[in-house]
């Protein structure tokens, strides 16, 4: 027989048989909670997927949500059942069978089986899924704890007053995430986990403090849920992407940035923004090319940072993005984008500090270091393999002045360019050279 509210029980198990399995099912969830989606909506997910009624309920038996909307303190749980439920021998996350979810009785006489909701020391309270249930059927009320979380988390520390733009979140990733100080509370600035279904977990997701961080910065787990507020997933790959803008018609500019389908940072002729997919080379291609449709073509360049997980290294990728665009606009004749997957030795050399760079170019072109028409000379040799006509025809020279300029540049140097383990580090001291040009903050 079935009670109000409950959907029967041949119904449920084929529900749980021909649905998605757990982990996806969690991750679908997530999405939704990212999306907005709050506590009722996702136990109607839930109660859509077991097909079962679900409540939600705190510690101390209150009705938070129902899979019906309905809500009240005539449905409030057993506030013993609770407690006993969320003490049981393994309430805090281990895969309990059918038979050990902790019963809990309503004040209406509904009855459902509990899955604790929780992350590290912290508790949300209990889901409850209507009875009878199946181990199936727990497993998936338990994939959909994590999205309770990021709702709970939404509820119970409002947006930072710091972060009411998504620029603002853009400029404190670049400035990058801080340790949790002594004034935070514990596991403030422990960042979710990442479970095996792909989505938040773990003893930080409850951890906002929903305060100012001051002028020390922000943890990653503000970060993250700061993130999330603008439809950002940093605990997902992504890269930093920077944009430059050569032409002279800054409204325009301005205006083509406002039509972009995502939020950006705008500084003047640069603005920052986030590539996220399993293609960024392309997104960063479809983002130029909407630009350049506004714009004027051959106007905008686009360099993008190493893709990475987590607000802490988003600052490495907000960097390299940083020096490859000050690098590609310092070279007009270049393709208009730099992704790092193509940044070739740049990709290494980002990674090296600046004074070593210049230790090395020192020691590789010290005696050229001054000459850029030889520098100029020496790449373009090293380019094509030694062809004099080559040269001549790139830097417009007679070929008896390329000559001259490459007999100049060995006996300065004191080494044959083109002799093969030679070639490879001046190409290295070439590249190391260009990197810190593009670093002069000019």
């Amino acid at each position: 027989m079935t009670r109000p509210g409950e959907l029967p029980a041949a119904r449920a198990r084929l529900s749980v048989a021909t649905g998605p399995p757990p982990a996806a099912f969690a991750q679908a969830l997530a999405e939704l909670a990212f999306g907005g989606a709050g506590w009722p909506g996702l136990l109607a997910a839930l109660a859509q997927r077991v097909g079962a009624a679900c409540r939600l309920v705190s510690e101390a038996g209150e009705l938070l949500a129902a899979s019906d909307g309905a809500a009240g303190d005539a449905r409030d749980a057993d506030p013993d059942d609770v407690r006993r439920a969320l003490a049981g021998p393994r309430a805090g996350g281990g895969q309990v069978a059918g038979a050990g979810a902790g019963r809990v009785r309503c004040a209406d006489g509904w009855t459902g089986r509990a899955v604790p909701v929780g992350a590290g020391q912290r508790r949300l309270g209990a889901l409850l899924v209507a009875e009878p249930v199946t181990v199936g059927q727990l497993d998936l009320a338990r994939a959909a704890t994590t999205a309770l979380l990021i709702d709970a988390v939404r509820r119970e520390s409002p947006p930072l007053p710091a972060f009411a733009d998504a620029a603002a979140v853009l400029r404190a990733l670049r400035d990058g995430v801080r340790p949790p100080g002594p004034g935070d509370p514990p596991g403030a600035g422990d960042p979710p986990g990442v479970a095996g279904s792909g989505v938040l977990a773990g003893s930080g997701v409850l951890a906002g403090s929903g305060v100012l961080a001051g002028p020390r910065g922000f943890t990653e787990a503000e970060l993250l849920r700061a993130g999330a507020a603008h439809g950002w997933r940093l605990d997902l790959p992504h890269a930093v992407a920077g944009i430059g803008y050569t032409g002279s018609q800054q409204r325009r500019w301005a205006s083509a940035l406002s039509w972009l389908d995502r939020p950006v940072l705008a500084e003047g002729r640069r603005a920052w923004t986030l590539l996220h997919g399993e293609d960024v080379e392309r997104e960063a291609t479809r983002l130029r090319a909407r630009l350049d449709q506004i714009v004027g073509a051959g106007q905008v360049r686009l360099a993008s940072g190493a893709v990475v997980s987590g607000p802490a290294r988003t600052a490495a990728s907000f960097r390299d993005a940083d020096r490859l665009l000050r690098l590609l606009l310092r070279q007009p004749d270049a393709p208009p984008e730099l992704p790092f997957g193509r940044a070739g030795l740049h990709q290494v050399l980002l990674a090296v500090p600046d004074e070593r760079l210049r230790w090395f170019v020192q020691r590789h072109l010290g005696p050229i270091a001054h000459r850029d028409d030889l520098l100029r000379t020496l790449d373009c040799w090293l380019a094509t393999g030694g062809s004099r006509q080559a040269v001549s025809e790139r830097l417009h020279l007679h070929r008896n002045s390329v000559g001259y300029r490459v007999g100049l540049i060995k006996r300065l140097l004191g080494v044959d360019p083109l002799a093969p383990d030679t070639a490879t580090v001046l190409r290295t001291a070439l590249a190391a050279r260009e990197l810190l040009a593009a670093s002069d903050p000019g």
